[in-house]
């Protein structure tokens, strides 16, 4: 495959600022934003069924985000390490750790379906499935592990097409195959058409289905060689050194969610306690907070290698400007999502099942779960930029504080204490401890690197 543009990265170190910002997060936060819409579009089709079946969707959520955080760490980590080496110029470098990326998607998916599928009901027990709601959620389940590979190869090859300087073909992708997945929702789940009505599987079928085409169309766009990087077939072999450099940023990503995973079974299994139309709400919560932290998870994309570019060329001044202009971003858009979660909880609960029971506990969920959408969005940026300098344990601790240092102890405390608004009160105590740490630890970076906090730098600073 030939380099499509052996400097089209040489802008992360050239260009101004929010000039920047939108090109690298401009499309990563459509993709992402997109990507949150249509799984919320999922439940608001299988909502119409009943909330029995949201309860199943939201039973399996925590093992997809288990296969979601160890695919999204890789890219991360690869995105990073490319980032730094095209910074540093070391071409040949970004090159082997694309073509070990790519590699190792695709060993991802495999295990992922192959440890999943024969553990189905015993793992849905732990992610906090009734006897109810599980034949719906091996169901739906099934579907999605056995196509796990589609997955992880859009979310790595995605993350590492990004990180070599093209960002907008990425979100191309996740944009198309949200639209395909949102347009097959319900023919698949109420049998529109010719298609027989297959329930939360149909809403199964969909997305691998979308996904499945997703992923066709980078691997036509791997061979055409326009991807932005010379791969050699001894490129996709794996290296010792670059996959420990890989996981040792990526590992701060993987446990962040894997931790949300395993924190949000623990919700679910306190949520079913006071029944499945508890753990519906508790799903929708989910959903409603993907949306609401998504797009900043696609910020923190484009900031990734943005930082590791400059850090990587010593214009740490370009750091700081990036940080900080990111960061007033996410916080902006965390307060207009708190806002409308607010004012607005039962219009928001009403868009995915309409039983007045279901809306009542909906609304007093939403008002005390939004206070959370304040400030998480600024974690993901913060975290984006340890990452992007290559401080790995940094990046650790803050991602997995939230839902271990915090949460976890929330959870346990709150919930014996009070009950169900003790539940819902625990997210939002959770992110105002762990955005606390985020900020005390990056202040401490900057004076470390010497950065002022300033929203514009001189150009011809370092």
């Amino acid at each position: 495959m030939k380099q499509a543009d052996g400097h089209r990265s040489d802008v992360m170190g050239r260009q101004p600022i929010w000039s920047l910002l939108a090109r690298f997060s401009g499309p990563a936060i459509i993709s992402m934003t997109m990507a949150s819409t249509y799984n919320m579009v999922d439940r608001m089709w299988v909502g119409r069924i009943g909330y029995n079946e949201l309860a199943a969707l939201a039973a399996a959520f925590p093992v997809m985000l288990l296969f979601m955080s160890i695919s999204i760490g890789t890219g991360m980590g690869a995105s990073s390490l490319i980032a730094r080496s095209l910074g540093a110029g070391k071409r040949e470098q970004a090159n082997r750790v694309a073509g070990t990326a790519i590699t190792l998607s695709l060993i991802i998916g495999i295990l992922m379906a192959a440890i999943c599928l024969p553990l189905l009901e015993p793992i849905l027990k732990q992610m906090g499935a009734s006897d109810a709601v599980m034949p719906m959620a091996k169901k739906y389940l099934f579907i999605i592990a056995a196509f796990s590979i589609f997955d992880s190869f859009m979310l790595v090859i995605g993350t590492i097409i990004r990180a070599g300087g093209s960002p907008t073909f990425p979100s191309v992708v996740f944009v198309t195959a949200s639209v395909i997945n949102m347009i097959l929702d319900p023919f698949l789940i109420f049998g529109w058409g010719p298609f027989p009505a297959m329930g939360v599987q149909g809403a199964a079928i969909a997305t691998v289905s979308a996904r499945g085409i997703g992923a066709l169309i980078f691997v036509i766009y791997l061979l055409r060689g326009k991807i932005a990087y010379h791969l050699h077939p001894r490129n996709f072999i794996p290296r010792l050194k670059i996959l420990a450099e890989i996981y040792r940023i990526g590992l701060a990503s993987i446990v962040r969610m894997s931790a949300a995973a395993v924190v949000l079974a623990l919700a679910n299994r306190t949520a079913i306690q006071f029944g499945e139309d508890k753990l519906a709400v508790l799903g929708v919560m989910g959903s409603v907070a993907s949306f609401a932290f998504m797009p900043s998870i696609g910020l923190s994309q484009g900031v990734l290698p943005l930082v590791g570019y400059n850090h990587g060329a010593g214009k740490n001044n370009r750091v700081g400007e990036v940080v900080v202009k990111a960061g007033l971003l996410s916080l902006g858009w965390g307060i207009m999502c708190a806002i409308i979660g607010l004012l607005l909880p039962r219009q928001i609960m009403a868009l995915f099942n309409s039983d007045p029971g279901f809306l009542d506990t909906g609304q007093r969920a939403m008002r005390i779960f939004a206070l959370s959408f304040f400030s998480i969005g600024l974690q993901y940026t913060l975290s984006a930029f340890f990452q992007g300098l290559g401080r790995g344990i940094a990046s650790l601790v803050l991602t997995s504080a939230r839902q271990i240092i915090f949460l976890l102890p929330a959870l346990l405390i709150l919930t014996r204490y009070f009950g169900l608004t003790g539940l819902w009160a625990s997210f939002p105590t959770a992110d105002g401890l762990a955005i606390t740490l985020c900020l005390v630890w990056t202040t401490y970076e900057f004076r470390r690197l010497k950065i002022p906090f300033k929203l514009r730098y001189p150009h011809n600073e370092a």
